[in-house]
């Protein structure tokens, strides 16, 4: 409470500059969720693609082998 009193100036600048912080915490916490997602929707894609080129690659290797 002292520091408050003592330091009135710099009491408004953190006042002022606080809002500004949390918004921008706000937007960037929004857009790194949406990175994460996408992030996660291109693993599961390559994943799919992964499965079914080792699956050809099995059936290949099956047809070979009879």
């Amino acid at each position: 409470m002292i520091a408050f009193v003592r330091g009135w100036r710099l009491t408004v600048v953190l006042v002022a500059c606080i809002p500004c912080i949390v918004v921008t915490r706000g937007i960037l916490s929004v857009l790194m969720s949406r990175m994460s997602s996408r992030g996660q929707a291109a693993y599961a894609e390559a994943g799919t693609v992964v499965e079914q080129t080792v699956g050809a690659i099995r059936t290949v290797s099956h047809s070979h082998t009879n």
